[in-house]
């Protein structure tokens, strides 16, 4: 007859067990990188509730941004441009190493690792911004969000070379951003600053510039290893169409800059005016009895 297994309930399990070595590695690939990942969400989701209240304690303008969304995304831009800005350093010194060095498996190994650990923390920033810009968040903004992290996932489902080193390099193009987040930060802080149209100026071009470079470099990472016999065609013809679509929407996205540029230039007209104004009103103020003496139309009549 055969034999029906029960279980029996016990607390053994969770006071003595040990998992063995196996079941874990089963679970975690590399414990070391999943650490990593951990200390830098942990970290990012510690920025942005610190950044919040220095701001509110420097900046006064800062305070007074109604409603309480537009504050929000004007912190995302304060976290996002201090993050890129501190990593593209380091990101740039391995992806240097990966993509123009040869090295041994080892070495190969232990940057791409670094590489990872960057590109999870620029993702998980995303994530945070979509999670807290649901109120009238802009769609472009929406679906360049999406689209980038869903283009990560993938490396989950097909963790291949090509899927690797594409994925890698759209990322850490993000790093270019990092002016023009500034730009944007500025833009709320300090709307009258002779500095912020130049900063968004300097922001647009860098962002334009580097838009063509990433398709670039993107095309040639697939071009290059198209004959090799481990490459997945299909992988590498969606990665180039995801490459296209993000660069045409971050190219886009430079319209809504330039428009900010323009109502900074616009506004610094206006009040450039202004003050030439108050100044030609305190000139004749300062001649009283020129002006009283100034016949008027009737006393010539």
């Amino acid at each position: 007859m055969p034999t029906t297994s029960t279980s029996n309930w016990s607390l053994d399990p969770l006071l003595y067990a040990t998992l063995p070595a196996k079941v874990c590695e089963s679970i975690i690939a590399d414990l070391k990188l999943i650490r990593y990942v951990y200390l830098v969400i942990l970290l990012l989701s510690v920025t942005y509730p610190l950044v919040h209240k220095l701001l509110l304690k420097i900046f006064e303008k800062y305070n007074a941004i109604k409603p309480p969304s537009k504050q929000v995304v004007v912190l995302h831009h304060a976290v996002e441009a201090l993050v890129l800005s501190i990593a593209f350093p380091f990101f740039t010194y391995y992806m240097v190493r990966f993509n123009f060095q040869v090295h041994e498996f080892d070495i190969v190994e232990s940057d791409f690792r670094s590489i990872s650990i960057f590109c999870i923390g620029f993702m998980t920033m995303y994530m945070m911004e979509l999670a807290s810009r649901y109120e009238d968040p802009r769609p472009i903004v929406l679906f360049h969000h999406l689209l980038s992290c869903m283009d990560g996932f993938l490396i989950l489902l097909f963790p291949t070379t090509v899927m690797l080193k594409t994925c890698s390099i759209l990322v850490y193009f993000i790093c270019f951003e990092a002016l023009t987040f500034v730009g944007l930060f500025m833009y709320r802080i300090f709307p009258n600053s002779k500095t912020t149209p130049k900063v968004i100026v300097a922001g647009i071009v860098i962002f334009g510039v580097t838009r063509p470079l990433q398709l670039l470099w993107v095309g040639a990472a697939i071009f290059g290893s198209w004959d090799d016999e481990n490459m997945v065609k299909w992988q590498a013809i969606m990665q180039i169409i995801v490459t296209g679509v993000l660069t045409v929407l971050q190219v886009w996205t430079l319209t809504i800059h330039y428009g900010m540029w323009k109502r900074c230039t616009t506004n610094d007209i206006k009040k450039q005016h202004s003050q030439d104004h108050v100044g030609s009103t305190k000139h004749m103020h300062s001649f009283p009895i020129a002006i009283e003496e100034t016949p008027s139309s009737e006393d010539l009549a």
